[in-house]
């Protein structure tokens, strides 16, 4: 049996498509809750002869039960649905020696609605990077203040101290200390130099910084994107796409970064949704086609001047998305990481 790390799940987008293939989530575990009150509605009678209570007491009660189907379950289960009814495409199991460039695998892809790709990833997480602009300068100031003081601790640093010490402390005629004190003056201006020099990390300009900000802001916004690598000598073929940072099984991006890194050494595997498949040829779609003719009417040249503005931007979209041949875009559903058990871990009993 194998056993899987998740490390993204859209259970949302999991319990649509399986819904969808079968009908409904299989109920396999049962839970049961159950609500009740009393209410009394008497009137009491306190005769010298006899106590009577009139009225009576009602009860009401309310039983909910609820049915789970477990969670991993749900999703290898759908991973299985979506293949044997058509849907998947697997990597792993198309012709070998293809990739992302063949014609077939394309056109494949084009009429198929999800793809299982595995290999090595990246996680470019843009609101992380732009925290870290703007924590950069006083990073780097904290770097080099330990650079300069390590440096300062050096033998050929604190020998240099002891020279202008002495020359400092020289006595004697005018003369002698006006050229000690120059010889001082000079080798001070050396240590500062070399200093200033033997930064361990550069200055980013602040403009850089800025600019990086406003362009994160504007275009990527809380966008979080996983590029897998399918085959190891392809790479500029990858198959990528955002994650949502509420379907992480690893909530605080911080922890997950110290965890897994940016750069993952292990090979995971996705399962997503195709959303875009580039064509070799460039876009043939042309949208505003029918805007191409002679005496537009009033309200054509209002609608494409107004339209035209979203079509100035495909170009700077085109840098954001960075959805190009060979790549696909998807919208992932899973993301994790498959192992088999090790017989050379197993225990035998004894």
């Amino acid at each position: 049996m194998n056993l899987f790390d998740y490390l993204y799940v859209d259970l949302d987008k999991v319990i649509s498509l399986y819904s969808q293939l079968t009908g409904g989530v299989v109920e396999l575990r049962e839970t049961q809750s159950e609500k009740g009150s009393t209410s009394d509605n008497k009137r009491n009678y306190d005769f010298k002869v006899f106590k009577h209570d009139a009225g009576g007491t009602t009860q009401d009660r309310e039983q909910d039960k609820t049915t789970i189907k477990p969670y991993h379950a749900l999703l290898q289960e759908l991973e299985s649905e979506l293949s044997s009814s058509g849907y998947l495409l697997d990597l792993a199991n198309f012709e070998e020696g293809k990739t992302l460039k063949d014609s077939d695998l394309r056109a494949t892809l084009k009429n198929a609605l999800c793809i299982k790709c595995s290999g090595r990833v990246v996680i470019e997480d843009y609101e992380r990077m732009k925290k870290i602009g703007q924590d950069f300068p006083d990073i780097v100031k904290l770097i080099n203040r330990s650079h300069a003081d390590k440096l300062k601790g050096s033998p050929e640093y604190q020998e240099s101290e002891r020279q202008i010490q002495e020359l400092e402390s020289t006595i004697g005629d005018r003369n002698s200390q006006a050229k000690a004190k120059k010889k001082a003056k000079e080798l001070r201006a050396g240590l500062d130099s070399l200093l200033a020099s033997s930064t361990a990390v550069d200055v980013v300009p602040q403009w850089i910084l800025d600019g990086m900000k406003t362009w994160i802001d504007a275009f990527l916004p809380n966008i979080t994107n996983i590029r897998v690598y399918p085959f190891k000598d392809e790479d500029d073929e990858h198959i990528f796409g955002h994650l949502e940072a509420s379907n992480f099984t690893v909530s605080d991006p911080t922890a997950f970064h110290f965890t897994y890194g940016s750069f993952p050494t292990e090979e995971f595997t996705m399962l997503g949704v195709i959303t875009s498949v580039p064509s070799d040829e460039g876009e043939t779609f042309l949208p505003l086609q029918e805007f191409e003719k002679e005496d537009l009417k009033d309200y054509e040249s209002v609608e494409r001047a107004f339209r035209g503005m979203f079509r100035g931007f495909d170009g700077i979209e085109a840098m954001v998305r960075t959805c190009r041949y060979p790549r696909v875009l998807v919208h992932p559903i899973l993301v994790y990481r498959q192992t088999s058990p090790n017989k050379a871990l197993q225990r035998t009993s004894r």
